[in-house]
């Protein structure tokens, strides 16, 4: 699995470093001092993300640190999960919202923290919560908000590359309205592979958490209640700007969610295929998403649960 994140990483990078190339060596003006210019802005973004990126989120969500003595069963799993896994223990935080998810934030391995949905202690059983900590635990593990806090400065730094690298013919407005379509273009493609990396690294997480905890059954019952339940008003008062932390979103399909989860535990496919069939309906929307299609994340699920034998 790490051999996999490694190569996804470096495929997203390597594309981004080649389209640079491309547009330096066609230009001819490779080791000028604009492109000297250019490195330093986006290493200065890059850093105040990545600084300022657990301020924001805590901020943004609304999330309270959590004392072991307000949440010992809390903390204990965690624990339990961490040592399992050889990190630190994280810090622990609490999001007043009704809606059950969660989500990992931080710098380091060393410095990070898990924050959690009041929806989601209420409505998951203590397996299903153990695998949604432990997948979350997976990207602290896998250092996914860094890797992503990286590559999420990808998008502007194509913008500027063309902008900056582009030929230039001072007569001509039409050079200037095709260089700045390009660099749109260009940001939208690294925008694709800013989600695509993103996507991803949730599978990396999920199959963290079904090898941790050698139950990939309990993540795909707490998937199916999250994404499709009907119950529970999603998003009530989340943030958009840590959307993409989350561990799933509302996938659209509502259902019963204890029927999903009761088939999922008794391993019958057939009480799934409502709820899937109407997300895959998504199709090619998934290319725009932060998170693969639940049902996605069901079946690659599913062959980890059969390779496991758990």
């Amino acid at each position: 699995m790490q051999l996999r994140i490694f190569i996804t990483s470096v495929l997203v990078f390597g594309l981004v470093a080649a389209i640079i190339g491309l547009i330096m060596m066609s230009t001819g003006i490779a080791g000028s001092g604009s492109v000297f210019f250019w490195l330093a802005i986006s290493l200065v973004m890059v850093a105040v993300q990545w600084w300022m990126g657990p301020i924001i989120v805590k901020w943004a969500s609304g999330a309270k640190e959590l004392k072991h003595e307000e949440a010992p069963e809390l903390f204990e799993m965690v624990k339990h999960l961490t040592s399992k896994a050889g990190l630190p223990m994280p810090k622990l935080y609490i999001v007043n919202n009704n809606s059950p998810n969660a989500f990992a934030f931080g710098r380091t391995q060393g410095d990070s923290g898990i924050a959690v949905h009041s929806g989601l202690l209420t409505h998951l059983d203590r397996h299903e919560l153990e695998a949604v900590l432990a997948h979350e635990i997976g990207h602290i593990n896998n250092r996914d908000v860094a890797v992503m806090t990286l590559a999420s400065v990808l998008p502007v730094m194509l913008y500027y590359a063309v902008l900056i690298f582009a030929p230039r013919d001072r007569n001509s407005g039409g050079n200037s309205i095709i260089t700045i379509l390009g660099a749109f273009v260009a940001q939208f493609i690294g925008q694709l592979c800013v989600m695509w990396l993103s996507r991803q690294r949730e599978y990396f997480a999920d199959e963290f958490s079904a090898r941790l905890t050698n139950r990939p059954v309990s993540l795909m019952s707490a998937l199916a209640k999250i994404s499709y339940g009907s119950a529970v008003p999603h998003g009530e008062n989340s943030s958009s700007m840590v959307k993409a932390l989350y561990f799933t979103e509302p996938a659209g399909a509502k259902v019963d969610t204890y029927e999903v989860a009761r088939a999922i535990h008794s391993g019958s496919e057939a009480a799934l295929t409502e709820a899937v069939e109407r997300e895959k309906k998504l199709g090619a929307m998934e290319l725009l998403m932060t998170h693969p299609l639940t049902a996605n994340r069901l079946h690659n699920l599913l062959r980890i649960r059969k390779e496991i034998g758990a």
